[in-house]
């Protein structure tokens, strides 16, 4: 883990299901470049939301 990281939650859609997903990230902007590099790039990221 990197210092400054905060939990992002994440809400995809892939295959037309939708899945709530959690990721450690400095950022929203790195927090959608990890779930893309994890996930692959054929899915939608609908909403990135900072988890208190």
């Amino acid at each position: 883990m990197r210092c400054g990281t905060k939990r992002f939650e994440i809400t995809v859609e892939k295959d037309n299901r939708i899945a709530t997903q959690e990721i450690c990230a400095r950022n929203q902007i790195d927090a959608r470049k990890i779930c893309r590099r994890m996930f692959g790039d054929d899915e939608v990221v609908i909403s990135v939301r900072r988890k208190k």
